[in-house]
């Protein structure tokens, strides 16, 4: 069984992206709901950063790999596209579910920062992979 992608990485899961995001993420949902009192704001909080490390992590390295298919449009399009629709989805699913007062305040820096990261995350995969692979 193949563990890594065409990059040379993991196949399955991005650690560092999967932190990163999960204190970035984490810390502005905190924000958005700190108004509802600080046990809230922490209780959100959690469960973004929490569900940012575990998703975040997958969808993130879902995009590169999708980035690194053959076809530059299509890749670029698929790797923004797909992870974007998974990640807003389960945000708002995971906000929605008992303990965040504003599921729908929390999901939009999913929805605004998604699709944004996604994008450049797919383009700097797409140059890794034309330095990695000249042919492609």
């Amino acid at each position: 069984m193949k563990v890594k992608n065409r990059l040379g990485h993991n196949k399955l899961f991005d650690l560092r992206m999967g932190l990163a995001g999960a204190l970035f993420l984490g810390t502005i949902v905190f924000f958005i709901n700190y108004d509802h009192g600080i046990v809230n704001g922490l209780i959100a909080a959690s469960k973004q950063a929490l569900y940012t490390f575990l998703v975040g992590g997958f969808i993130t390295r879902l995009c590169e790999n999708i980035a690194t298919i053959k076809n530059s449009f299509s890749a670029i399009f698929l790797a923004v596209f797909v992870p974007s629709i998974i990640a807003i989805s389960l945000t708002y699913f995971v906000h929605s579910i008992k303990g965040t007062p504003e599921p729908l305040n929390s999901t939009v820096p999913t929805v605004i920062l998604a699709p944004l990261g996604f994008l450049w995350w797919a383009a700097q995969k797409r140059k890794q992979m034309r330095r990695i692979h000249p042919s492609n």
